[in-house]
């Protein structure tokens, strides 16, 4: 028998309890991030009413504002992702958090529309996009078993950030003003990152364990191939485009059919809350049956609402059907992440995330001007919300050539595809 003694039990107990909390906190701080990046990018929505009233700006011109944080989403989100794969990600957290701050404390002071754009692109570019990929990215270091239950709770912060942020501005707006809303807005912001993004630090090299890649990233239609990233892209493009328009305009528009600016924004927190459940929901259910496959089911729940929101015109009516698209829109965020998350290397995810986001928000953005010029120039919001469900179902197509087509048409990467739960 050995003379030899074994590392004592209670040691690495106390190590994996200790990694435990350190990814739990990380989840927390990433959580954090999600929902103020993605609750003040919301903000405009709530801010339409007071600018418009105040400077006799146009909706479209008002929309643009978010149009524009969108495309600073879109360019930084390509800078900044392909550097979180090489730099520190406490420098990215600093330099983003600092970014957004700035940016919401500069709305407070703004005079001018080119102000409001300007620190509305900067929102985007220099605030959020920093932190974007990095906090995902950790996030997925630290959880391998239930990586989809963790991406969605990390991405459930943004929905409840896009239905709180903007409630409270609303009742902000009501009570104290515009400008001082927007000063709250950054103190708030200030403090929660400041508290919570120190816990977002990725695990030691030894504890992260690698995803299995499906398919290799070569370019798109590279010796008859298609590259997953293409696809994902396109579907992400036509997806936010369909997402777009409620997600600025659903409080103006449940506000001019019930003529009540609190039902309006009541809507969208509604559709906010559910949203939390749902990228949770559709977290979970990407493990189970596979993250194209849920997919696919959140951004049809998401078409079919959004075609059917201009046939409604009864308060309690909306109110149902803002949460059924709340829970369903929101799960194409945490779906489209953990697809890109799967296909493609982990030394690769930020920047390939950060490509497929890109275009995911050129049609977010393009979306919530649109919205804003229909409604200058028709008076209604009506045709703005069936061409975005077109858009939406668009993006079904999409996603089924990507199912049908994906062992054959896609590039395999080495001798075959591993098991779809393999990862998960």
């Amino acid at each position: 028998m050995s003379n030899r003694q074994s590392p004592p039990a209670g040691n690495s107990e106390v190590r994996g309890n200790t990694m435990r909390l350190r990814g739990l906190l990380a989840a927390a701080g990433a959580t954090t991030a999600m929902a103020f990046g993605f609750g003040s990018l919301a903000l405009t929505s709530v801010f339409i009413r007071p600018l418009e009233a105040e400077f006799g700006w146009s909706r479209a011109d008002i929309s643009l504002a978010y149009t524009l944080s969108s495309v600073g989403m879109a360019l930084g989100g390509l800078f900044w992702g392909r550097l979180s794969d090489r730099l520190n990600t406490r420098n990215l957290l600093f330099i983003g958090s600092a970014g957004m701050v700035i940016a919401l404390a500069a709305m407070s002071f703004a005079t001018s529309l080119w102000q409001i754009y300007a620190a509305n692109f900067a929102l985007g570019g220099l605030g959020f996009a920093c932190l974007y990929a990095p906090v995902l990215a950790v996030t997925g270091l630290w959880f391998d078993r239930r990586r989809g239950l963790a991406v969605g709770t990390v991405t459930a912060g943004g929905a409840l950030g896009q239905g709180i942020l903007p409630y409270a501005a609303n009742a902000l707006i009501d009570g104290v003003g515009w400008r001082f809303a927007y000063a709250v807005m950054a103190a708030a912001t200030m403090a929660a990152l400041a508290i919570l993004l120190p816990a977002v630090q990725r695990p030691p090299l030894g504890d992260v364990l690698p995803v299995p890649v499906r398919f290799s990233t070569e370019p798109a239609f590279q010796g008859g191939r298609i590259s997953p990233v293409a696809l994902l892209s396109a579907a992400a493009f036509l997806c936010c485009a369909c997402m777009g328009v409620p997600l600025m305009h659903l409080t103006s528009f449940v506000t001019a059919v019930c003529g009540s600016s609190d039902v309006g924004s009541l809507s969208l927190l509604i559709a906010m809350l559910f949203g939390a459940a749902g990228r949770i929901a559709f977290g979970l259910l990407a493990d189970r049956a596979g993250n194209l496959a849920a997919y696919a089911l959140a951004s049809f729940i998401q078409t079919a609402c959004v075609a059917i929101f201009p046939a409604l015109d009864q308060q309690l009516s909306l109110l149902v059907l803002s949460a059924v698209f709340g829970f369903g829109f929101a799960g194409n965020m945490t779906c489209l992440i953990l697809c890109v998350r799967q296909f493609v290397p982990a030394e690769r995810f930020g920047q390939s995330l950060g490509t497929v986001m890109l275009i995911a928000w050129v049609g977010m953005g393009m979306a919530g001007y649109f919205g804003g010029f229909v409604y200058d120039h028709f008076g209604s919001y009506r045709p703005a919300f069936l061409i975005a469900s077109a858009a939406g179902a668009a993006n079904l197509a999409v996603l089924a050539v990507l199912a049908s087509f994906g062992a054959r048409a896609l590039a395999p990467c080495g001798g075959g595809l591993p098991d779809p739960a393999v990862g998960h």
